[in-house]
């Protein structure tokens, strides 16, 4: 009976956990974004003018494809920019539009001079000249270059990585956090959105925020360094994203764990399975933003000459790998 008793209970719980996620997707997704607001327009710009330089990269390319996208594109430039400020992804979009236009202009000679006639007139609109971003649309990248990228021991790198929960006294450079967070930015995300947000919060206010985090408990109170990984529901619109930004969120956080990993700074990931209720009182003495979900909070540092650690042994690959065939 008293099994029964919990697993309703349990039930009852996740069906408020799940209606306190429904309640902030409705009040703070990108579903009714207005272009007016520079960061839910940086979402927008990108998601489009990512369809652009898929089209752009394909090698047999069909002439002709991508106006749809180009015509979206530049009607909201047209409707928004410099609008309470130029957006960084407002500015990559006319890139990316120059780029097609050169791609088109010997397929569709009128369409394109219509288009560049267009965004020359939005780049008057700037007081200051709109840069030149060389590294967006479609890229040169040869196979020599992807495979600098290749670890010489792969395994070295992924297996002497583990979770320290107490760590030496040495700083962290704000040089070396930034580092490891432009590592962290190449991580995959629907329609290159980027909706990642990290709060770095230190000594007392880290202690503040751990003690709404359950488990910590033990080695809390040595932590100096937090990190507070959020995504932003601003970046998603459709009902079927209602689940992406935790996916996208999981996918940043475990490149920031890498990368962090990568150039010798220890991390410690600190889920946050949290009640509604708990989020609440959470937001109430961290200031975040409201439209920013926490994904985890990650406590960072240099490891001791000597540390002992959680051997945590991993499943044998046969155990979570089936290779499916018709």
């Amino acid at each position: 009976m008293m099994d029964n008793v919990k697993i309703y209970a349990r039930t009852v719980l996740a069906g408020f956990g799940f209606l306190y996620d429904l309640s902030r997707y409705v009040r703070y997704s990108g579903w009714r974004s207005s272009l007016s607001s520079v960061e839910a327009r940086n979402y927008y710009m990108v998601k489009v003018y990512h369809t652009l330089e898929k089209s752009l990269s394909f090698t047999n390319r069909k002439p002709g494809s991508g106006w749809a996208g180009a015509n979206t594109l530049i009607h909201a430039l047209e409707r928004s920019f410099m609008l309470n400020g130029a957006g960084y992804h407002d500015l990559v979009a006319i890139t990316v539009l120059k780029k097609f236009a050169e791609a088109e202009k010997a397929h569709q000679p009128e369409k394109t001079a219509e288009l560049i006639k267009r965004l020359v007139k939005v780049e008057s609109l700037s007081n200051n000249a709109v840069p030149f971003f060389y590294n967006s649309g479609a890229i040169n990248h040869s196979k020599s270059e992807f495979n600098q990228g290749r670890l010489l021991v792969p395994e070295s790198f992924f297996m002497s990585r583990y979770s320290l929960r107490e760590f030496s006294d040495a700083e962290i450079s704000a040089q070396e956090l930034r580092r490891a967070m432009e590592m962290a930015m190449k991580s995959p995300s629907a329609c290159n959105r980027q909706s990642w947000h990290v709060y770095h919060v230190e000594g007392e206010l880290a202690q503040q925020a751990l003690a709404f985090q359950d488990g910590n408990r033990g080695f809390g109170h040595k932590i100096k360094d937090l990190l507070i990984i959020t995504t932003d529901l601003r970046a998603f619109v459709s009902p079927r994203e209602r689940y992406q930004h935790w996916i996208d969120g999981g996918m940043f956080s475990m490149s920031l764990i890498l990368a962090l990993h990568s150039i010798g700074i220890a991390s410690c990931c600190l889920n946050w399975s949290q009640s509604g209720s708990a989020d609440i009182k959470f937001r109430k003495v961290i200031k975040i933003s409201p439209q920013h979900t926490v994904m985890m909070m990650l406590a960072i540092g240099y490891p001791n000459a000597q540390n002992t650690v959680c051997a945590s042994p991993r499943r044998p690959v046969d155990e979570v790998y089936t290779k499916l065939s018709s």
